[in-house]
């Protein structure tokens, strides 16, 4: 399939907002292309992965990278002139001339990339937009995909341009004499709301009033609760009963089982604490390939904290004037350097050091005999296992000489070490 045959669904955002095009992406977890063609003929095109919006190309070079470092005052603007005179990828010229590390490089792509993805919420209603399932019309453009949570994308974009949406107004109407609840599913810092927005949620929580009584409590603008509330509801994070929330896993509105053991069948499943190193059980998926991933962005983070959308989609995204300050506390508050307390972009840079974590125990014992086998870079004495499961020191091999048995008839002499 290309571009140029029979789109797989097409229309208008007039009909079909960008905002709930987004939302169906997420939750039908499609992989594709959205081309989006607005009425001067700019045209947009979008890649997504399982859901996740992973490239996006505007036609208008719209957030270039190098508007992006004048902006944030990362360099001056001779030494952007010399860096394109080279005709080289922008990133890469600035990298090997050590004028930026691979961590910045990594983070100004990711601003580079929201700004873009919020642009497209403030797109005319007569852009058209047409959808191809499973073509990937980006795979040898640009760098590494994105790695940003869809829903913090959302909300970006809507928190930016929500009253574009044609179908705002439709969707508060109906549900604006409905107690609002919050869905047990509801993790905040996928969203990645600021204070205000969260002092919203508290309400919901605390007395599920209407949308006119929460306008009225003054907890927040009434654009900002409007926008707030729209989008929950397209995202069924508005507990009305029915639905899993868009993004949300089955498992996650069913209270968690015990954490001691679990029942299956006749099987008893029993938590297992492995060892670093150790083999550990593959982590839960739905079997299928997961996006390919740049080296900057492979680090973990929990499903409380903001992703790096909070940070990046306001109109400040790198807050303080300074790039690598924000950078190095973004990179140590992954690592669980940055405390909760508040470390700043500074002290952050110089408590982030390479990452040493604990030495492997480095052994292997053979199934059959016990034996021990030194991994790669592991020191130390070698130990092997009792019968009884408790460690036991080896014999010292003594220098010049080695243990032997005496030879059985009709056996093989053994040689311990």
């Amino acid at each position: 399939m290309s571009a140029d045959g029979p789109a797989t669904a097409e229309g208008d955002l007039e009909r079909t907002p960008f905002a709930h095009l987004f939302v169906y992406a997420v939750d039908h977890r499609l992989t594709g292309a959205l081309i989006l063609v607005e009425p001067t003929g700019a045209e947009h095109t979008l890649r997504i992965v399982r859901g996740s919006p992973v490239k996006l190309r505007p036609s208008d070079g719209y957030a270039r990278l190098g508007e992006i470092l004048l902006e944030e005052g990362v360099i001056s603007a001779d030494i952007l002139s010399d860096a394109l005179a080279t005709r080289g990828l922008l990133g890469d010229v600035l990298l090997l001339t050590g004028l930026l590390d691979a961590p910045t490089i990594d983070w100004l792509a990711q601003v580079q990339f929201v700004r873009r993805m919020v642009r497209l919420f403030d797109l005319p209603p007569e852009t058209k937009y047409r959808y191809f399932d499973g073509l990937d019309v980006l795979a040898d453009w640009g760098g590494d995909p994105a790695k940003v949570d869809p829903l913090g994308l959302l909300w970006a974009g809507l928190r930016d341009h929500g009253e574009r949406s044609t179908r705002l107004e439709r969707t508060l109407e109906r549900i604006e004499s409905v107690p609002l609840r919050l869905h047990p599913a509801l993790e905040p810092g996928r969203f990645g709301f600021s204070e205000g927005e969260l002092a919203v949620l508290a309400v919901v929580q605390s007395s599920a009033p209407s949308l006119p009584a929460l306008i009225r409590s003054g907890v927040a603008p009434e654009s900002t609760v409007r926008k707030l509330i729209y989008a929950l509801a397209i995202t069924r994070y508005l507990d009305f009963g029915k639905g899993i929330p868009v993004g949300a896993e089955p498992s996650s509105s069913v209270p968690p089982a015990s954490a001691a053991s679990l029942s299956l069948g006749r099987m008893q499943l029993r938590a297992t604490v492995h060892r670093v190193g150790a083999a550990a059980p593959d982590p839960a998926g739905d079997g299928e390939r997961a996006p390919v991933l740049g080296r900057g962005r492979r680090r973990d983070r929990m499903s409380s904290e903001p992703s790096p959308v909070s940070t990046v989609a306001g109109s400040s995204p790198l807050s303080g004037g300074s790039l690598s300050a924000a950078v190095a506390a973004e990179l140590a508050s992954a690592a669980g350097i940055a405390s909760a307390a508040g470390m700043d972009g500074t002290a952050a840079a110089r408590a982030l050091r390479p990452w040493q974590g604990p030495r492997r125990v480095g052994l292997l014992c053979s199934a059959r005999r016990g034996r021990p086998r030194r991994l790669a870079g592991d020191r130390g004495p070698l130990t092997t296992t009792a019968r009884g499961g408790a460690p036991r020191p080896t014999r010292p091999r003594r220098a010049g000489r080695r243990a032997t048995r005496p030879r059985r008839a009709g056996r093989r002499a053994r040689v311990s070490l």
